[in-house]
């Protein structure tokens, strides 16, 4: 990235897939130098396998709606570090960034602290200066990196904590079994604070349940205690679906974010906003039907403009993958395996076979790429991933290349895919911004 900060280079060279180090005592450590920036700050805590950044968006939308200023750590980031803290959708400037990275690598004397430690921490830092968190009135939506129990998020006391759609992700830090990844994901649940979960598979859920009765959580839990009906001419963004909950129920717009998914993302977005009104914050009605309309993620199911067009999405897991198949079956969004082409990375940690599997009766072309670095597969690995009863599978030398064969290869009235990496849609991203 040109125009680093020498902060950011440092902080940059501690980003190793090697080195993630499930724990909270070195990031507490840290933020006692810092003088715990992260303590009185309102704080939404969004875990999952699935969604966690397309839930955050909806609340972004609905709180600004409303009025509330609201702050936003993600990650990773598609084009710039910055992306990753932001305050009203406005990305931390470069000054600022260089400050508090600056400050908080001071404060790391062993330099051992890893890199998503000391982005957690730093986060914490600016958003505890800024002016919307003055008088308590902004909220932080704040994103777990891996897991939830030994996340460095993990150290925040909650106003509320979110828990997206569970699957089947890096099983070898995580395990293996639903029910293992959502004792991970509980951690996040604290004693008495308010939780929302979205629909899980039975094994995940009983383990949801329980860790929340023994916290005594007031849980509000998809399908028990919210619902949602989607009517035909909704889901193809022509209609309204209704929410309901024990208070009553709503009806709201199409979702903003394309794809059946994103209706199970938004549900649970109004589910989390309504606990949020119970709490003292202004979140209206009205508000959440804005911010349901109006969030914006991008790289998920994006379409950029241009002919062919071409779909972002950043889909890396089977779940995922399965969502994004279900857009690419409806015939109401230029279905069709004929006039469907791949751009396809997957990084090796990922179950790309699978991936691989559950797309292929979809596309008629694929053009892999390796996206280079420790954990990418090369070209010809990539390739060899799809069954051999599948599409065709051209092994390129380069994104850009890739793209072009893509976009061309796609027939007239055609689409372009790219999935499989949201580092790879950051590329791609990048080229047609």
């Amino acid at each position: 990235m040109s125009g680093e900060s020498s902060a950011l280079r440092v902080l940059l060279a501690r980003r190793s897939p090697e080195i993630i180090r499930p724990g909270l005592t070195p990031i507490r450590r840290l933020l006692a130098r810092l003088g715990d920036p992260h303590l009185g700050l309102r704080v939404v805590h969004v875990a999952g396998t699935n969604g966690k950044g397309s839930v955050i968006a909806f609340l972004e939308a609905m709180l600004m709606a409303a009025g509330i200023p609201v702050a936003v750590f993600t990650s990773p980031h598609l084009h710039r570090f910055n992306e990753r803290i932001r305050v009203d959708r406005r990305p931390i400037d470069d000054a600022q960034l260089d400050a508090v990275l600056t400050e908080t690598l001071a404060h790391d004397p062993d330099a051992r602290t890893t890199f998503f430690e000391l982005t957690t921490a730093a986060a914490f830092l600016y958003f505890s200066r800024c002016a919307v968190f003055d008088r308590h009135r902004g909220v932080l939506l704040l994103e777990t990196g891996l897991g939830g129990r030994l996340d460095a998020t993990n150290v925040v006391r909650p106003w509320l904590s979110v828990i997206t759609a569970l699957g089947l992700d890096h099983a070898d830090f995580l395990g293996a079994s639903l029910a293992g990844i959502a004792r991970e994901k509980a951690g996040i649940l604290k004693r008495e604070v308010p939780a929302v979960v979205a629909p899980h598979h039975a094994e995940a859920a009983r383990v949801l349940k329980g860790v929340a009765a023994r916290l005594q959580v007031p849980l509000t839990l998809a399908g028990r205690d919210y619902g949602l009906l989607v009517p035909e001419k909704a889901e193809t963004g022509r209609g309204w679906w209704r929410f309901r909950d024990r208070a009553g129920s709503c009806w709201l717009p199409t979702p903003s974010l394309p794809g059946r998914h994103q209706f199970d993302n938004a549900a649970l977005a109004v589910a989390g906003a309504r606990r949020l009104r119970e709490l003292g914050l202004p979140v209206t009605a009205r508000a959440m039907r804005i911010g349901v309309a109006s969030a914006i993620w991008p790289g998920r199911l994006e379409r950029m403009p241009g002919a062919p067009p071409v779909w972002l999405d950043g889909a890396h897991n089977p779940d995922a993958i399965r969502a994004l198949v279900r857009f690419l079956a409806d015939p109401g969004r230029g279905g069709g395996r004929l006039s469907t082409v791949l751009l396809f990375s997957v990084l090796n940690n990922k179950d790309g076979a699978t991936m691989a599997r559950l797309l292929a009766p979809w596309v008629s072309r694929v053009f892999t790429v390796s996206l280079g670095g420790e954990r990418s597969r090369s070209a010809d690995d990539l390739a060899s991933l799809w069954p051999e009863s599948g599409p065709e599978v051209v092994g390129c030398d380069s994104v850009t290349q890739a793209l072009q064969r893509a976009r061309e290869a796609a027939s007239p009235g055609g689409r372009v895919i790219v999935t499989g990496s949201l580092y790879l849609v950051g590329e791609v991203r990048s080229l047609l911004c």
